[in-house]
């Protein structure tokens, strides 16, 4: 880690462990309120929600249903909330040095709607179903469910508005999953851990993926183990939280149980025999003190070996000469089939995070959350062949090469800070959030053909440099309820304050990763896969941004419910934006209601799309036919000198506009529906433009084009120039659906859900063009050409449905889940001939879970059971010389096939040694589906 970054993270630890210190000799006496929840069958309940109404103070029942809190003394009402059950309240008195033992034995009620936070900065308890603006909540039970041990994945298979999936040959794109919800971009949605803002990632998407010109926020570096559930808010929230909450935002809620060990394990393999995953996750908590506080920590360990599907390579080997080649394939033993890595790429993962919280008194509580995770990653890009001489030197791989793109990704991050509640009736909180992400790129089993002086001496394995980027970002907040006052139900007044420093680096690589070492030898220079980044790409900008809100809201009466907020932020590079947002849902009937907002909202350009420069190696499809070709693509500055020569305008902020309706309804107590529209208008899109290309399809220089790119000598390699900039006007519109129903089935519990998501991305004014290019039929539009317009209106399905099935019975629980997949379709950049589309799939997954033992569950189940694959590529030319059978530029849900698993999960609490029979005895329970 950079040292400005490890000095403030310091920083940040030594003000935390001041606050440890002082909490030793002022903490207060605490009362514990603690008991056990159970479903319906006498069986523990793990996950249900516990909350003290009136405060922002709660936690979950564990694996064994126990829950516990450490309070203050006072009256207190508690609520228990979980999905399919009857919500239940219980006023309770806790004195000091006391505890309070509260048990409850919950009922069914088909009732989806646990209670959310995120949102809402009022203390009032919401369920789903109560809110202004739809907001869900995942549970870790539905993540571990899915079969998957990566969160983004997890999500994936439960959230029909949330898509993301895996990329292939797309540079480091492959090790970090590019996620979306509501059909936009990465970088508008915002993510949270533990409601304080989480850092983007340092890798910035410029291959033809899924958010292509986008960073996002790396959810797989949060260990799956330490998540206690994640909460979804589907609404345009920037006047609530800033900046990137256009879609919406994840709030992902770590676990902070202070007693019991877990420990969980996962195997799995695909159909097709590659692909296997191991995973090893625990979860351990303890107490701090005999007064009050916990501690909770969390590790994964993860390893995914890579899958591929590529097809036989149908080009030529050695030479152009038909005959000739066919003659040394057979003396070479050269093989035509899967000499691509096209699937998976492999990857190890590690991290560890933990929780920790204890009172300073009697209405200050401390909080601290800290983490870090490592991951390794291997991935590859096309084969070189030995006909292409001017990227292989042949004495050194006379049989051409797959060159590796080895990553290393880090992530370290730590929020402090205290919470706490005046005697006037204020709450309040303040926090130190800092963090960051850095991505090396390591490039092996390449060559720099420059170096073809060199022979079998040239260099194989670069270090081609290192992307970085860190956040440190403070928060104080405050908020009173004045209902009772005014007369009303509630009237939650909030406001607050936000200043933010981000910084972001590029670090070059080694010599040999970009130098051409004689250009004037026709041969490329740099490492073949990924070009280092070079000393003028190097760069590192820091800049700040403070901001403040105000948030009301208000229920007028039993009725009717009002929110409205107002934020401003300021950015030390790009000026001042203001958004604002009025919420309302109006209840019609005992049980159906009514629900919309209207808000507008922005989006700063990213510093990553600001600074970050490069030239790599790409395959574009210029070629004859639209065959792929490679070439020395350069990503410019949007301030650069290149970018201005070709005349392309300065970025400046996103802006939107937001429109949301919808109806709640409870037909029965098992049975509820939630349907919310959306409108989502962007003006001022930030996107990666199309190539302008140095050379016609023909081979001849752009008579415009070669002469801008010509005035700079470093730029000899340079066959194709890309810029940001804010090229395009948007209009996003869909709608999503729940629908939830339980009810005891003989002695068994049964639970279905069907949740879909339908929507639709469209273009809606003509593309800006490069001011100093003519606006002809050759480069109009190149700024968004034919090609990123697939990808933004065809390149994610544009539905989604699951329908999910729980049964529960003793001992034993089945899990099936159908997921459809809607159609996705892509665009050539010139040629409509060469379009191509894809049908909608099904794909289902089953899982059967066994309690074996009070402390053991046993999973074994199947995802894409069915062994399910897209469409296949129709177009020869689209397939890279028969090498795609399946488009890495749209993927519905990959193309790995079907995959199995077996999952086991031991749950060791309150363990104890025998002293009479030397044994180890545990005493715990693990509910039915936990895996």
């Amino acid at each position: 880690m950079r040292t400005t970054n490890l000095t403030s993270i310091l920083r940040t630890i030594g003000f935390s462990l001041v606050f440890i210190l002082v909490s030793i000799a002022a903490i207060a006496q605490t009362a514990i309120v603690r008991g056990t929840v159970k479903d319906a069958n006498g069986l523990p309940l793990a996950g249900a929600s516990v909350i003290l109404e009136g405060t922002r103070r709660g936690t979950t029942s564990d694996a064994s249903g126990n829950y516990e809190l450490r309070v203050n003394p006072g009256n207190y009402t508690l609520i228990i909330s979980y999905v399919g059950i009857v919500t239940q309240r219980k006023q309770i008195t806790v004195v000091s040095g006391a505890v309070s033992e509260n048990s409850f034995d919950m009922q069914n009620s088909g009732d989806l709607n646990r209670i959310i936070v995120v949102g809402s900065r009022s203390t009032a308890v919401r369920s789903s179903t109560q809110t202004a603006v739809p907001r869900d909540v995942i549970t870790s039970r539905d993540l571990i469910l899915t079969g998957q041990v990566e969160p983004t994945q997890m999500i994936n298979f439960i959230a029909p508005s949330f898509n993301s999936s895996r990329q292939t040959v797309a540079d480091g794109t492959d090790h970090i999953d590019p996620a979306t919800i509501r059909g936009l971009g990465p970088d508008q949605v915002l993510v949270l851990l533990n409601g304080r803002r989480r850092y983007n990632t340092a890798l910035l998407n410029v291959n033809g993926t899924v958010g292509r010109g986008s960073v996002g926020t790396d959810l797989n570096s949060i260990p799956s183990s330490a998540i206690e559930k994640i909460e979804v808010l589907r609404d345009g929230a920037a006047s609530q939280y800033g900046s990137d909450a256009i879609a919406g935002v994840i709030n992902v809620v770590t676990k902070k149980n202070s007693k019991g060990f877990t420990v969980n394990s996962h195997w799995g393999k695909q159909y097709a025999g590659d692909g296997e995953v191991q995973q090893l996750g625990m979860n351990w908590g303890t107490r701090i003190g005999k007064e009050g506080g916990y501690f909770n920590i969390s590790g994964d360990l993860r390893h995914r070996d890579p899958t591929n599907r590529c097809g036989d390579y149908t080009a030529r080997v050695y030479t152009n000469d038909v005959v000739a080649d066919m003659q040394l394939i057979a003396q070479n033993n050269f093989s035509l089939k899967n000499n691509m890595h096209i699937g998976n790429s492999e990857v190890y993962n590690k991290g560890v995070l933990a929780n920790m919280g204890f009172s300073l008194g009697k209405t200050v509580q401390f909080f601290l959350t800290a983490g870090w995770n490592r991951r390794n990653g291997k991935a590859a890009g096309f084969y070189r062949y030995p006909r292409q001489t001017t990227q292989v030197i042949t004495a050194l791989y006379p049989n051409g090469f797959l060159p590796e793109i080895h990553s290393k990704i880090n992530d370290s991050y730590i929020i402090a800070g205290i919470e706490g509640k005046l005697v006037s009736g204020w709450n309040w909180d303040l926090s130190q959030a800092s963090g960051g992400n850095t991505f090396r790129f390591n490039v092996d089993n390449s060559n720099n053909a420059s170096q073809y002086a060199l022979g079998t001496a040239a260099q194989t394995e670069f270090y081609a440099g290192k992307l970085a980027f860190s956040q440190h970002t403070s928060n104080f907040n405050i908020s009173r309820d004045f209902g009772k006052e005014m007369g009303l139900k509630s009237f939650n007044l909030a406001f607050g304050t936000e200043y933010r420093k981000d910084n972001y680096k590029i670090a070059s690589g080694e010599e040999a990763s970009y130098k051409n070492y004689d250009p004037n030898s026709g041969k490329v220079g740099g490492a073949q896969v990924f070009p280092g980044f070079q000393p003028s790409n190097a760069v590192s900008e820091t800049r700040n941004v403070i901001g403040g809100y105000v948030d009301v809201e208000t229920d007028i009466n039993d009725k009717f419910l009002v929110n409205g907020a107002g934020r401003y932020e300021h950015y030390s590079d790009y000026g001042s934006s203001i958004a604002g947002k009025l919420a309302m849902r109006y209840q019609l009937h005992e049980k159906f209601a009514i629900r919309g907002a209207v808000s507008n909202g922005f989006r700063a350009p990213s510093m990553h799309q600001r600074f970050f420069s490069t030239v790599s190696t790409v395959f574009i499809g210029a070629g004859p036919g639209g065959s792929l070709i490679p070439v020395q693509q350069g990503t410019f500055r949007n301030n650069s000198d290149v970018a201005a020569a070709f005349g392309v305008p300065s970025l400046k902020p996103e802006k939107s506009t937001n429109f949301s309706i919808g109806i709640t309804s409870r037909p029965s107590k098992n049975f509820s529906i939630t349907v919310d529209g959306y409108l989502i208008d962007i003006k001022d899109r930030i996107v990666l433009s199309g190539s302008f290309l140095r050379y016609n399809s023909n081979g001849t220089p752009d008579p415009v084009i070669d002469p801008i790119l010509d005035a700079y000598p470093n730029l000899n390699d340079v066959g194709s120039a890309i810029f940001f900039s804010n090229a395009i006007d948007t209009r996003t519109k869909g709608i999503d659906v729940v629908i939830a129903w339980a009810a005891q089935m003989g002695k068994g519990s049964l639970a279905a859900t069907l949740a879909g998501n339908v929507n639709k991305s469209t273009l809606e004014s003509v593309p800006k063009v490069a001011a100093n290019l003519p606006d002809d039929a050759t480069r109009r539009n190149t700024l968004f050409d034919r090609e990123q317009q697939g990808r933004l209106e065809q390149g994610q399905p544009r539905d989604k449905e699951s329908l999910t099935l729980n049964y529960r019975i003793e001992k034993w629980m089945l899990n099936v889940r159908n997921t459809r997949f809607g159609k996705v379709a892509t665009r050539n950049a010139s040629n409509p001939a060469l379009d191509e589309f894809f049908d909608p799939k099904v794909v289902t997954d089953a899982s059967l879970s066994y309690k074996f033992a009070n402390f053991a569950n046993l999973t074994v189940g199947a995802n894409n059971i069915g062994d399910v694959y897209p469409d296949k590529l129709k177009n020869f030319a689209n397939t890279s010389d028969g090498r795609f059978v399946y488009s890495r530029n749209a993927t519905q849900f990959g193309f790995n096939g079907g995959y199995y698993f077996v999952s086991l999960v031991l749950e060791l609490q309150n363990i104890r040694i025998d002293k009479k029979q030397n044994a180890v005895r545990a005493a715990p329970t693990i509910p039915i589906g936990v895996q």
